[in-house]
């Protein structure tokens, strides 16, 4: 018979699957290294397939994110990384994070586009056109 895991053990199992996951370690290494590093788990490979379900669950979770959350804290981090530099007198690196702040925030004109027009018919040609217009008068520069 076996002896079934606290709540808590199987939270603290998948944290380090979850780990193991942002390593890159594939199903096998995962069981490997468990067996070899954790054998008070006692752990069959099914049990490490349930764990790495649910860290791959989490791994999901953490994909999820708020755009405009994220867009926030990055423009902050770069302008406190802005001050750093100037505050330290690296004024190459203040350029180049002033550099990146003004790609983030879209200060650049558009990057050039490059179409291969050799195997498309008239019609898709036409379509391209019309596409790269449109994108070009909707960037802010326009």
């Amino acid at each position: 018979m076996s002896k079934k895991s606290t709540r808590a053990t199987v939270i603290a199992r998948v944290d380090v699957v979850y780990r193991l996951m942002l390593l890159g370690l594939n199903r096998q290494r995962i069981i490997d290294h468990v067996a070899s590093k954790y054998p008070a788990w006692g752990s069959s490979s099914r049990s490490i397939d349930r764990y790495m379900a649910q860290a791959k669950v989490l791994l999901e979770e953490a994909g999820q994110h708020d755009r405009s959350f994220e867009f926030g804290r990055a423009l902050a981090r770069l302008h406190d990384l802005y001050a750093r530099c100037v505050n330290a007198k690296d004024y190459r690196g203040a350029i180049a994070v002033q550099n990146q702040i003004n790609d983030l925030c879209g200060l650049y004109p558009p990057r050039r586009t490059v179409v291969s027009i050799e195997d498309m018919s008239l019609s898709e040609i036409n379509e391209e056109i019309e596409r790269l217009e449109a994108q070009y008068a909707a960037s802010p520069d326009a």
